[in-house]
């Protein structure tokens, strides 16, 4: 085990290799387990939302675009830096084979480039979740606070150019890191090992400061609006079905891309702040359950959309039970 935990430490691997109290091999095999099944489940759920996008019409629709884009964002994760966290961190520490590999990697190109695949992934994803989220709020405003000119401002064709610039812009700022390369490289995959401190203080972190406090004060007045007009409207429209369905449906929505926010920033604040200021070597293990909780997130937006979205609950069923037909729109439940 002594050997083990010291080639551990020789290799470059994608985050602090040095787990004090989790650095045995039941623990990898424990996060070996854990993290397959949550891919599996990310790959399912969010699957089924860009399936039901696809198949049922009266799901296609402009605020649902902005849904699914997040959705591939997320189901980026589950088939793409989910695995490769295995492949060179969990893996390592429990076959010895996968540690001479990535040391004899590591000797041939000096660093191993799956600590810069890593962190690409990582901010790609990061960025164009957020950058997601921040249209999202921005939508939800214009419905909310601009209703007559909603359809002529939230086009589908405009939103489809959103998403296309999103991950435009997010390839383009996770890439950027390889121009701040330090030229000594640290013995981990940190960002702080591999890329100058420039990068996250002078470019990342104000841009995901800027677009994360934007998102949270658009959503809350969209809340507050939303609310408000829901309860002064609610006895007017009592006997206008259409208009009382209409407004719940859009109140629905709105609470629902709030707590999608939530559910975002708790998930990924502690990371963010951990990459920031580093997490000593003695909580090696509470890095790890940081990690945990960012590929959590990816699973939990299809959770919210069935519990909160009738659409999306009624598609889901119908999908995997196999029924034909379309999706009823009639009900607000």
């Amino acid at each position: 085990m002594n050997f083990t935990k010291k080639m551990f430490q020789e290799n470059a691997t994608l985050e602090d290799e040095v787990h004090v109290a989790g650095d045995s091999e039941s623990w990898h095999i424990f996060m070996i387990v854990f993290q397959v099944i949550l891919a599996l489940g990310i790959t399912f759920g969010n699957t089924l939302v860009i399936a039901s996008f696809w198949k049922f019409e009266p799901l296609r629709i402009v605020s649902n675009i902005f849904l699914v884009n997040l959705a591939v964002a997320d189901l980026l994760v589950g088939i793409l830096a989910i695995p490769i966290r295995i492949a060179f961190v969990n893996l390592p520490m429990v076959r010895q084979d996968m540690q001479m590999f990535l040391q004899e990697l590591k000797e041939s190109l000096q660093m191993s480039p799956f600590c810069f695949l890593w962190q690409i992934a990582s901010v790609l994803l990061l960025l164009a979740s957020l950058f997601t989220l921040a249209a999202i709020a921005i939508e939800r405003f214009v419905a909310v606070r601009m209703p007559f000119r909603y359809i002529e401002l939230c086009t589908t064709k405009r939103c489809v150019l959103v998403c296309a610039f999103i991950w435009a812009l997010s390839i383009v700022m996770s890439v950027l890191c390889l121009a701040f390369v330090k030229e000594q490289l640290g013995n981990t995959c940190r960002m702080a090992d591999l890329t100058s401190p420039t990068y996250f203080k002078c470019i990342l972190a104000p841009c995901i400061g800027f677009v994360f406090l934007v998102s949270w004060v658009l959503n809350m007045c969209t809340f507050y609006t939303a609310r408000k007009a829901v309860k002064c409207s609610i006895n007017i429209l009592r006997d206008n079905k259409a208009s009382e369905w209409q407004m719940l449906s859009t109140y629905k929505v709105t609470v629902t891309a709030f707590l999608v926010l939530i559910t975002f920033s708790l998930c990924w604040i502690p990371s963010v702040f951990f990459t920031a200021v580093g997490i000593p070597k003695k909580y090696g293990v509470f890095q790890d359950v940081v990690i945990l909780l960012l590929f959590a997130n990816s699973a939990m937006n299809p959770i919210i959309y069935g519990l909160r979205l009738p659409l999306f609950r009624r598609a889901f069923v119908k999908i995997l039970k196999r029924e034909d037909g379309s999706i009823a729109t009639s009900s607000y439940a």
